[in-house]
């Protein structure tokens, strides 16, 4: 009898793992991108109100959105240097964007700005807009940092490993 030429088919994605990537991959968009990247855009459409020390807090938050998105669509791969690049562009991103979060929030308190309708601080109100991009970020992070650190033992890797008998 002849062996078959059969090859094994490489190991499935765990569902669980591609599920947590489309939930991190749709809060970075919506928290990420949209809330702090246009938190960024209005700033610098209002810079002529606000000053220059305030457009590039919105400059800083632009970067810091792009830098996040980065990491989270760095993590959908499952190789070695993509992953790396994730956890540095999210944890970068995600610093600069705090840095700034805390700027414009001081400034905002400082300056009295409140909002026309509820008449609470403006503060508030970014807080609650950008604060939450700390969720995707986490995600991205531990995302890849599982994707890093899992060991993925194949038939190939076994067979090139030295026999110690």
């Amino acid at each position: 009898m002849s062996k078959k030429n059969t090859k094994k088919l490489p190991a499935r994605r765990s569902p669980l793992m591609t599920a947590c990537k489309v939930i991190t991959l749709m809060l970075s968009l919506w928290f990420s991108g949209a809330m702090t990247a246009l938190s960024g855009a209005g700033l610098i459409y209002n810079s002529d109100s606000y000053g220059a020390e305030l457009k590039n807090t919105g400059i800083f938050l632009i970067i810091s959105a792009v830098l996040m998105l980065s990491g989270a669509v760095l993590c959908l791969f499952r190789k070695k240097l993509p992953n790396i690049l994730a956890i540095l562009f999210t944890a970068g991103g995600l610093v600069l964007c705090l840095v700034m979060l805390h700027k414009l929030t001081d400034h905002a308190d400082m300056s009295g700005w409140t909002d026309k309708y509820t008449m609470l601080p403006v503060s508030d109100m970014y807080t609650r807009r950008i604060l939450p991009s700390i969720v995707p970020a986490a995600l991205t992070a531990i995302i890849a940092a599982i994707q890093l650190f899992s060991q993925r033992r194949t038939p190939q890797s076994e067979e090139k490993a030295p026999s110690i008998v």
